[in-house]
């Protein structure tokens, strides 16, 4: 079971709720253990309480799991804390979204896992709200999507079993998982019993007992084939009624009038529609892992189905931001659901899409990401490291003393506005400004920033490791001593040297 985030929450699995806590503009922990509520679609009925975790200085998160049946909609995590126990009581109530089950989850990832300490965090809060927020937050109201080849075809491929049942009375519902031959079998349609109804025996088909999709479909049970020709003309022998039963038992009587007849009784025949993530063995039982169908369910063959879903869509920026969610409209109307969106410049719709469909997005991006904004970050901590006096320098950011922070951060600053002021002579990037002068307007406005930014840490670094405060204590020398001084100072020394 995988875990999901507030934008990707799926039926049946765990969602990570995480809520960040800060006072006077930074993290910190609040007085105890957060109380968390999941609220209904309502916000008010109260569905479950969670217990809240600490994953890093002022930011916690609650796992819930949601329910296979649970509707789809928006839903509420209330958070209830104090900062101090003789501060009031505050409350943060947040949006995160259920998706069915059946949607395509967890496909691609940027392979990074990057681990955070409490004081590189607040470093990137600071980075990020005091010199750089507009290029972490940059708005992109309309942009279509460029239709591209799929990373992955087996990611997005699902095979469909039709199983034959040899008897009927036999149920399995939605969702129902059974195994057979080491490989996991998922019910797609229920079979209750009351679906089941015999046709009549008279009605004659030449063609097979499968709908017309098993035309396109791949039998794996080729191997045994007359083992189930046997069973299948067995089965058809006991559901014909008695007149038919005796006129195939005459026109079976020599070889020569068998190949001549061309109509063979109708056999009623039970298929069980699964998805499953491999081949079952040719016939055999099915056997229940988890669900409310029967414990078992006796095959006598299986036909075999593909479906490719391979729609995948690129846009020009990466690094969304996931607040806010970003709005998708396929052919100008707005869809909430149906495709997943990995956050780095791809949209992945869970169905195939016509080429002239005409996809496009809203979304909110960073201009940097969080790796580029840690080393940033670790060039400010060499530079400061280099600064005279060198004797004492610390290898991470958080051994560093807490007097660099503001060295270390205009450093970084100044850094990430070279860089926008080198990117802005890529077109791509002078897009993001609209017009070239608006664009030659920005990268001058940068410039200016940059050397505001360079100046004073410049002017900083000059005594933040030689600036020493004035001393406050007094040093006489007396001139003189008062009488009997003289004679203690000799008897001093005469024990002292003994």
């Amino acid at each position: 079971m995988s875990i999901q985030t507030r934008t990707t929450a799926l039926q049946n699995e765990l969602v990570r709720l995480y809520c960040h806590f800060s006072r006077d503009g930074r993290l910190c922990d609040p007085a105890g253990q957060p109380f968390v509520e999941i609220l209904d679609t309502d916000g008010v009925t109260v569905l479950d309480t969670v217990p809240a975790q600490e994953e890093n200085l002022g930011v916690w998160y609650a796992d819930w799991y949601v329910p296979a049946n649970l509707p789809l909609g928006h839903y509420y995590d209330r958070w209830t804390y104090q900062f101090s126990s003789s501060s009031n009581i505050e409350e943060q109530t947040m949006l995160f979204d259920v998706y069915s089950l059946e949607s395509y989850i967890n496909f691609l990832s940027k392979g990074k896992a990057t681990d955070v300490s409490d004081r590189a965090s607040q470093l990137l809060i600071d980075l990020s709200n005091d010199f750089i927020y507009e290029s972490q937050h940059i708005p992109l109201y309309f942009e279509q999507g460029m239709r591209i080849q799929q990373d992955n075809q087996q990611k997005r491929t699902k095979s469909y079993y039709y199983f034959v049942i040899d008897s009927e009375g036999q149920e399995a519902y939605e969702g129902d998982k059974y195994m057979n031959n080491g490989q996991s079998f998922t019910v797609y349609e229920s079979l209750p019993y009351s679906n089941y109804s015999s046709s009549s025996s008279n009605q004659s088909s030449s063609s097979s007992s499968l709908d017309s999709s098993s035309s396109s479909s791949v039998d794996s049970s080729s191997s045994d084939s007359s083992s189930s020709e046997q069973r299948s003309s067995s089965t058809s022998s006991e559901s014909a009624l008695g007149e038919s039963s005796s006129s195939d038992t005459t026109s079976s009587s020599t070889s020569e009038e068998l190949i001549t007849t061309t109509t063979t009784p109708y056999s009623h025949k039970i298929v069980l529609t699964c998805v499953g993530t491999g081949d079952p063995t040719a016939y055999g039982t099915l056997l229940l892992a988890d669900g409310d169908g029967d414990p078992s369910i006796t095959y006598t063959e299986y036909t075999k189905k593909e479906s490719t879903f391979s729609t995948v869509y690129n846009f020009a920026y990466e690094n969304w931001n996931q607040f806010p969610r970003p709005v998708v409209r396929v052919n100008n109307r707005i869809v909430d659901d149906g495709w997943h969106a990995d956050y780095m410049g791809k949209l992945y719709f869970d169905s195939l899409m016509a080429p002239e469909d005409s996809i496009s997005a809203a979304f909110n991006f960073s201009y940097f990401s969080k790796e580029e904004m840690l080393s940033f970050l670790r060039l400010g901590l060499k530079m400061m490291n280099g600064l005279p006096p060198a004797s004492e320098a610390f290898s991470s950011l958080e051994a560093a003393p807490a007097i660099w922070d503001a060295g270390i951060l205009l450093y970084a600053a100044a850094t990430a506005m070279k860089r926008l002021i080198f990117g802005l002579t890529w077109q791509e990037k002078r897009i993001i400004y609209g017009r070239p002068e608006d664009a030659q307007n920005a990268a001058s406005l940068y410039q200016d920033l940059y050397k505001s930014y360079q100046e004073t840490w410049v002017e900083f670094g000059k005594n933040v490791k030689t600036r020493k405060l004035p001393g406050i204590a007094l040093y006489v020398t007396p001139e003189y001593t008062l009488p009997g001084g003289r004679s203690r100072w000799f008897r001093y020394l005469f024990k002292s040297g003994s």
